[in-house]
């Protein structure tokens, strides 16, 4: 899990060239003026999906991916999540680069405007939860093909 800002997002270019893409992306674009729904970036390599949702969890929802990094933009507002330590790792779901997990041991962070973090695949991350009382929140999900 790396968490930064989109200012300094260039220097996590050089991870692989889909990242340089994705990071390209979110340099040149105004994230704000996004629509919600599915974004063509590089064909399956690179592609995004803008969430604009009313964060009001009580509990923390566990995911992993096998094949894609997510990189998880606020756009507007505030998230709370939280990164396993000690995975459980489900079955991948058909179809899907969709594992869910379960964790007792985590971490837990909070992401701002314009900050990001990067999952890489099988790390176990509960993304979506309120920073504090039930709030409307904006974000924006790069898929990140790691080959």
């Amino acid at each position: 899990m790396i968490i930064d800002t989109v200012l300094n997002g260039a220097r996590y270019a050089a991870l692989s060239p889909n990242f340089a893409t994705a990071f390209r992306f979110l340099k040149e674009t105004d994230l704000a003026a996004l629509e919600p729904g599915k974004i063509a970036i590089d064909g399956e390599k690179v592609f995004a999906t803008m969430y604009d949702n009313f964060l009001d969890k009580t509990a923390f929802s566990y995911e992993a991916h096998d094949r894609y990094a997510d990189i998880q933009v606020v756009v507007e507002g505030a998230e709370r999540f939280a990164l396993g330590w000690d995975a459980q790792i489900g079955d991948l779901k058909p179809g899907k680069d969709f594992r869910p997990g379960t964790a007792t041991v985590y971490t837990e962070n909070t992401l701002t405007t314009g900050q990001f973090v990067i999952y890489l695949p099988g790390e176990l991350h509960a993304p979506g939860n309120p920073a504090g009382a039930p709030a409307r929140c904006r974000k924006l999900v790069v898929k990140v093909l790691c080959e």
